[in-house]
């Protein structure tokens, strides 16, 4: 077995974690590749690959960082089908399993095959731009539609199965998976909804019609964004990938059959993680 390591660029412990690593998979019939973020004198030359490169290449994958981390790598792992663990070295961490002080545990889980699959599925959006080429994108969390550093409102109009539903002017919107719900829609005033259910949240960002509320749809359904604005705009894909768009530039978002396979311990429920992260109130557990 192969296994590939990812890691947030600029990691202050990386020792620390090749050190766990060797420990562990000494004695474990598997190789460890890594991505170009580990420093090629420590790992060794052959042993360091792009992330496109080692995604391939390997049978598991291992991230050390956090739910950024595992977004920029969700679209090659889920279009690869190969499963993921992340270890959550950030702030907070959806996504990501456990902190590094459980590694042992993990992977120990992961070897007597306890580990459970958390599969998200991925959104797929095509943009289309005023000379009628059509780009595609994946995304696991959330695609966000903003405007520039001018202090201008946007205009953009919201179309359902090509149908108009209103012209939202807004700082911008966010089209958000439910995995994405407790990132950037959450802080926008968005739902939280559970991972499994198949829709897509429509959030916009500080309205100026106090009218226009978050939406939640069926996945099911095409939800199209029109640009109708001279104002700079911005196309952002899981917090990173962004690009500028401008008037009549068409964006729309369905379904996709692709997936993201985390790995995770058979305890670590959903709502136990909201709990935990999101310090929701303890108190009536604490006097039964």
């Amino acid at each position: 077995m192969i296994v590939g390591v990812v890691s947030k660029p600029k990691l202050k412990n990386l020792n620390e974690i090749q050190k766990k690593l060797s420990k562990f998979f000494k004695a474990k019939n598997c190789s460890l590749i890594y991505d170009k973020n580990f420093p090629v004198k420590s790992v060794g030359k052959d042993k360091v690959y792009s992330q496109k490169s080692l995604v391939r290449k390997a049978d598991l994958i291992l991230v050390f960082g956090g739910d950024g981390t595992l977004l920029h790598l969700s679209e090659d792992a889920a279009l690869n089908n190969k499963p993921v663990i992340g270890f959550n070295l950030g702030n907070l961490g959806f996504l990501s399993e456990a902190p590094l002080n459980q590694f042992d545990k993990v992977l120990t889980a992961f070897y007597k095959e306890k580990l459970v699959s958390d599969k998200r599925k991925l959104l797929k959006a095509k943009i289309k731009s005023s000379s009628d080429k059509i780009k595609e994108k994946l995304f696991l969390n959330d695609l966000v539609i903003t405007k520039g550093a001018l202090s201008k409102i946007i205009n953009l109009n919201l179309y359902i199965d090509n149908k108009f539903v209103s012209q939202i002017r807004a700082d911008g919107i966010i089209l958000s998976s439910p995995t994405g719900s407790t990132a950037y829609s959450l802080s926008a005033g968005g739902p939280i909804v559970t991972p499994n259910l198949p829709l897509i949240i429509i959030t916009p960002i500080c309205p100026h019609t106090l009218s226009n509320r978050p939406l939640v749809v069926s996945d099911s359904v095409s939800v199209k964004i029109q640009v109708d604005s001279d104002k700079p705009t911005y196309a952002t894909f899981d917090g990173s990938n962004s690009m500028k768009i401008s008037k009549d530039f068409e964006i729309s978002v369905n379904q996709s059959d692709v997936i993201f396979n985390l790995l995770r311990m058979p305890n670590n429920e959903y709502f136990s993680v909201l709990k935990d992260k999101l310090m929701w109130s303890s108190s009536y557990e604490s006097k039964n």
